[in-house]
């Protein structure tokens, strides 16, 4: 008996000291689609894949599933940035990754920093940390941003950025299909090539429809950017007057649990718009659905694309003004305020 506990004692010890030198496995891996894998160690991060330890085992995800990274070692090295509230944040990113030796660190480093630069309206100076990323870590995983942000910056600008976004749009499609991209990376391209075209007037309303839904179906294997096809589809039947079927759109977007936040923010502005239009002088009802529509792309999707927030403020203090419901003025006046005060760059008429 006392062999067997000595033995025992001293398996577990040993087992105590092998816990206590594997590092501390506290990272965090949020997917496209809202599944979070956490409690694992990140070890690399490239154009393919992350790859990450979890309970002892050496696992990998495909970057094109990735969503967001939580990373101890990233927090540690970056901390003095990410506690910088200063105006000089971004800076402090970059002159941070350029000390460091070790690539995995560093393409944290532009990324946080094209991050902040574009929450601060810096777009430019946004694509130059992105551009100094892709020309020093091109295998990087954040590497598709550099087209993400150029692509969403152009095409909210309008027709005045169609032929910044076709051009953006055919290079990103050539990287994808050159450098050996995962699939969704290229489904992404084909979906910003087909906007940007329909954005140029390239094609017509009924055959960007079709194209949509064409590249939807084709895109099963990565469901969040069948659901960006989708909402695509829906807007543009609402811009047709096609109102019914783009609100029944919306709804089944609504109605999926992994619909991204991007897309629910795109899809409560398309159906409060729906609702909008329903809405009359002798029928008031649909107004005041349209403002909660609104605004729970204000409260329940804040992080979504700033100019989809804007919008719903914008519609949310019109949609409270036609409803004249109780309080109705008061908020309109505020929901005005908050678009001037958060979202100043933004005007509508």
């Amino acid at each position: 008996m006392k062999i067997l506990l000595a033995r025992s004692s001293a398996a577990l010890l040993a087992a105590l000291a092998l816990t206590a030198a594997l590092p501390a496995q506290r990272d965090r891996i949020e997917l496209m689609d809202g599944t979070v894998i956490d409690r694992v160690q990140v070890r690399s991060f490239d154009l393919r894949n992350v790859e990450f330890r979890r309970n002892g085992r050496d696992e990998q995800q495909s970057t094109d599933t990735v969503a967001e990274l939580r990373v101890e070692r990233v927090l540690d090295a970056y901390k003095q940035a990410f506690a910088d509230a200063s105006g000089s944040r971004a800076a402090t990113f970059v002159s941070t990754a350029e000390r460091l030796t070790d690539p995995f660190l560093q393409q944290f480093g532009y990324y946080e920093a094209a991050r902040s630069m574009r929450r601060n309206g810096d777009m430019a100076g946004a694509f130059q940390a992105l551009s100094e990323l892709e020309q020093k870590l091109p295998n990087s995983g954040f590497v598709p941003e550099l087209y993400r942000f150029k692509l969403d910056y152009y095409l909210s600008k309008g027709t005045e950025g169609a032929r910044d976004a076709m051009k953006v749009a055919k290079d990103y499609e050539t990287a994808t299909l050159t450098r050996g991209y995962p699939t969704g990376f290229q489904n992404e391209a084909k979906y910003y090539l087909l906007r940007a075209e329909a954005l140029a007037g390239q094609t017509t309303p009924s055959k960007y429809i079709t194209a949509m839904q064409t590249l939807a179906d084709s895109s099963r294997g990565t469901p969040w950017i069948a659901a960006r096809a989708r909402l695509a589809v829906a807007d543009t039947q609402r811009s047709q007057s096609q109102v019914a079927d783009a609100r029944a759109g919306y709804e089944r977007l609504l109605a999926a649990e992994s619909t991204s936040e991007g897309v629910r923010a795109g899809a409560w502005l398309g159906l409060g718009h729906c609702y909008f239009l329903e809405g009359s002088a002798s029928n008031k009802d649909p107004f005041r659905e349209a403002l909660l529509a609104f605004l729970r792309v204000y409260v329940e999707t804040p992080d979504a694309d700033a100019a989809t927030v804007a919008e719903s403020l914008h519609m949310g203090a019109q949609a409270a003004e036609k409803w004249g419901g109780p309080e109705a003025t008061r908020m309109a006046r505020t929901l005005r305020y908050r678009l001037e005060r958060d979202y100043p760059g933004f005007s509508f008429r």
